[in-house]
């Protein structure tokens, strides 16, 4: 090797050699400047696996190119093997000098650094050295030449010589720039495979699962926030390596394309990171390619996806894959499925719509597609007469008539009823105004890419919940939240409900007065035989014996009509028509001394709400005609309709969520909003075999609310039998959750009236219920936490603990007072992070685990629990 005793001839010999691997022009580098390092073979001992070799090389016929971008030019053509060196996982670093060797620990073999000059040559030109004399297996080493002429050599676990590879494709501009990114793309290849599992960053080999790492979006290589400016440079195309500009992006990451990660929010200024996210959306790289996209058997033409993406009504979140499409209804669907949504009709797109296009075996056709017995089961309701073998015409408008005649029957869609019942069976329905303006197809660039990616479908939030729990509160209490106001009808039919829900009020209480008056005179008789004695019990007018839950005999009369018209099922065909007529009557009963001692132990009167005196004093208030509900009455009105059936309202939230994505305001547009249908469902009806639940087996989420003060309450169920309410609600709660359509849907659950637990909880030990038999708090001296606080915990982890023994999962928790506004706001927040964190835990956004979430849902053991 060269040392300071090499000839003067040996000297310039290494000149001409370095002087080869330089640019042609290029000035001879200064010595505090030279770094450089070239390969050669060494022979040494024998190794276990087997060496790469490759064909020796003369120096003096042949050009040596530079690993430079700059050197690569299009005249060269001498054909080079290209080492693809894999970084081993604890490199190591020889120096040689004299013969000798000498081991330390130095940095990783593959190192992006534009110093270096990389290239290969024969071991013909060093059978000279003193080095490696022993013999064995080839052993491929790389040297490092310094100024003073010391060679230092790597070792390399593996060599790879890529000798089969295209003269064009060996030195591209693409493959050169890799060493910038990590190394080879086979070693880049490599790297993401072992990346996907250890998690660590495939350019500096660092691993830590509680750190994010960015992908790409192409190949989904992993990076480390001080490596990715590095990897993927300013990003001209979004998130995208270098390497892999210009190409597709993996489609299951279309939904992430103008999501911000909050990695990159911490090493981009916020103007940066907009234009990213820019550029990445609308980069025509990332865009659906027209042979992604078969419609009615037919692989789409580029003018035809812009005809599609640039109409008035674009199918949203459109990905690749098989569809059909109505030409005439607008209907789009995937195939061998029913439709899915109703984009612009008229478009001159795909082939001619197939009979079997969704799949339906109905023998009734629409546009010459057999419909599905979905739509079947909706054509029904709506009245149109659609018997086997019935040929239809639908316009886009929803005007339909039969094949071959020119007379249009009706409109499917025309009532709200049937839109609000597609809306339950995911069935589309037309636009209010669905002959918009229609934009020129040929201008696809000028509709906003953007706009088309951020409109989102609507997600489905099911509220179950026991009756009383609290869910008509919560439903009510959304809309106040998020702009649905009432409308007047919806008024009229609070007001009514209120009306006849006080005539309930009023005969729980006359009942629970009638057995309360048993029991007093009972009581009386056997401990007092002498009646004159007894200073509590009297004899009345008439003869009768009284006490202080007696009545006069007009209340009597009235009691006793209320209660068999109650017993009949009859209150409806009375109320609230009589309720103006009977107010005073009621008005008198309620001050009744009689009644108010009934009230006080309204603790054992398990079916009087809480409410029933906020509406109970206003009697003559609240049966007036003239009597308008206030935002307080509605919330306090038990049910949400009439008939306290299915409810449902649409909502936005914003999509701007501190623990998922960062929301700057300094970006020009507003956060994206998510469309949210809260559909609350009542509790009735649902143990018998709960068939009716499959409509919304595409529900996102279900919200399942408990009264936490529901502990020690009686629920009855239609058969007569007699149930702690915490247990009803648990088996609800588990019904629910073993029910097939919700086998994959995430569960929040929402521990509702705080308030009233905590003022119940000192009262009334935890442990009458017979679940929460092993209930032991901790005494408050010993703890800082309160005892409802310990009890709600405690009930948490037992619900948390049933759901994971049935699913495996973790189960969301959140408390909740439905009364409060804010509180509500707060629950549906938080539901809205927890949908979040699934998208991203099913994606795997961060490139973590699904138990790796930023989400504390560990479902830890309750201190509270006695140990046996």
């Amino acid at each position: 090797m060269a040392d300071s005793g090499v000839p003067e001839e040996s000297s310039k010999a290494w000149e001409e050699v370095l002087r080869k691997m330089l640019p042609a022009g290029a000035p001879m580098p200064d010595e505090e400047q030279l770094d450089y390092s070239i390969a050669l073979e060494y022979e040494g001992p024998p190794v276990s696996y087997e060496v790469p070799k490759v064909d020796p090389l003369d120096l003096e016929s042949i050009s040596i190119r530079t690993s430079s971008i700059v050197s690569v030019s299009a005249e060269s053509t001498a054909a080079l093997p290209v080492v693809a060196p894999i970084v081993p996982k604890a490199s190591r670093f020889t120096r040689v000098r004299n013969g000798g060797v000498n081991w330390e620990s130095r940095s990783p073999v593959v190192e992006s650094n534009n110093s270096r000059r990389s290239s290969s040559v024969s071991r013909a030109q060093f059978e000279d050295s003193d080095y490696g004399n022993g013999r064995g297996d080839e052993l491929t080493t790389s040297v490092s030449v310094d100024c003073r002429g010391e060679a230092e050599v790597k070792k390399v676990n593996v060599v790879t010589f890529d000798t089969d590879r295209d003269e064009d494709e060996l030195y591209s501009p693409q493959s050169s720039v890799t060493d910038a990114v990590g190394g080879s793309p086979l070693a880049v290849s490599r790297s993401i495979e072992k990346g996907k599992k250890s998690r660590v960053c495939i350019r500096c080999g660092k691993g830590n699962r509680l750190k994010e790492r960015e992908a790409c979006i192409v190949c989904d290589a992993r990076y480390c926030s001080n490596c990715v400016l590095k990897a993927m440079g300013s990003m001209p195309e979004g998130r995208k390596c270098v390497n892999c500009i210009g190409q597709p992006i993996d489609e299951s990451r279309r939904s992430s394309l103008g999501k911000c990660s909050r990695m990159l929010s911490k090493v981009c200024s916020p103007l940066e990171v907009k234009q990213i996210m820019k550029a990445e959306k609308e980069c025509s790289a990332n865009q659906l390619r027209p042979e992604q996209l078969i419609v009615n058997g037919r692989q789409l033409r580029q003018e035809e996806l812009a005809e599609v993406l640039g109409c008035s009504l674009p199918p949203q979140q459109l990905k690749p894959g098989r569809y059909w499409y109505d030409k005439d209804s607008g209907l789009w669907g995937k195939e061998g499925e029913k439709p899915d949504r109703i984009i612009s009709s008229k478009l001159n797109v795909g082939g001619k719509l197939l009979p079997e296009a969704s799949n339906g075996n109905t023998k009734v056709f629409m546009n010459g597609r057999e419909i599905t017995k979905l739509e079947h089961q909706v054509l029904k309701l709506a009245k149109v007469q659609c018997p086997r073998d019935t040929h239809f015409w639908v316009y886009d408008d929803g005007s339909y008539e039969e094949e071959g005649q020119n007379n249009i029957k009706g409109n499917i869609w025309g009532k709200a009823s049937i839109r609000f019942i597609c809306s339950l069976f995911s069935l589309p329905v037309p636009p209010e105004n669905p002959h918009g303006p229609k934009e020129d197809p040929s201008t696809f660039s000028g509709k906003s890419v953007p706009e088309y990616l951020d409109q989102g479908r609507v997600q489905k939030l099911l509220l179950f919940g026991l009756e009383g729990s609290g869910t008509s509160t919560i439903f009510k209490q959304a809309k106040f939240l998020y702009g649905n106001k009432f409308t007047a009808e919806e008024l009229q039919n609070i007001k009514l409900m209120i009306q006849s829900n006080m005539y309930r009020y009023l005969s729980v209480l006359l009942e629970g007065r009638e057995r309360f008056e048993e029991e007093a005179l009972m009581e009386k008789e056997t401990t007092d035989l002498d009646a004159e004695e007894s200073a509590s019990v009297e004899t009345g007018p008439d003869g009768n014996k009284q006490c202080v839950y007696s009545i006069n005999q007009r209340f009597k009369h009235f009691s006793d009509w209320l209660l068999d018209i109650m017993a009949m099922g009859d209150l409806d065909t009375f109320f609230p028509a009589a309720t103006r007529e009977y107010a005073p009557v009621v008005d008198e009963i309620w001050k009744d001394p009689a009644i108010q001692e009934t009230y006080k132990r309204r603790a054992e009167l398990h079916f009087l709400p809480d409410v029933a005196k906020y509406f109970l004093d206003r009697a003559i208030e609240v049966s007036s005609n003239e009597y308008e509900p206030s935002d307080r009455d509605i919330l306090y009105a038990e049910g949400v309709t009439p008939t306290n059936g299915l409810a449902y309202i649409d909502f936005s939230l914003d999509d701007h969520s501190p623990m998922s994505e960062i929301y700057s305001d300094n970006f020009d547009s507003q956060p994206p909003l998510t469309k949210y249908q809260l559909i609350r469902i009542n509790s009735k009806g649902l143990h018998d075999g709960c068939k009716w639940l499959e409509m919304f087996e595409d529900a996102r989420a279900i919200v399942f609310c408990i009264a936490l003060s529901d502990y020690d309450q009686v629920w009855v169920h239609s058969t007569g039998a007699v149930q702690n309410r915490m247990l009803a609600s648990r088996d609800l709660f588990e019904s629910i959750l073993k029910h097939p359509c919700f086998t994959d849907t995430p569960f929040v659950l929402l521990l509702n009236k705080y308030d009233a637990f905590e003022d119940k909880i000192n009262q009334v030990p935890l442990t009458v219920c017979e679940w929460f038999g092993d209930f032991s708090p901790l005494k408050p001296h010993h703890n800082s936490q309160s005892l409802a606080n310990q009890a709600y915990y405690y009930v948490a982890v037992k619900f948390k603990e049933l759901y994971a023994s049935i699913t495996g999962r973790k189960l969301f928790v959140w408390q909740t007072r439905a009364r409060e506004r804010t509180s509500v706001d707060e629950a549906f927040k938080y539901t809205r992070e927890v949908l979040k964190w699934d998208e991203e835990k099913n994606e795997d956004t961060y490139g973590i685990n699904g138990d790796d979430s930023f989400y504390s849902t560990e479902m830890s053991s309750s201190p509270y629990i006695r140990q046996e």
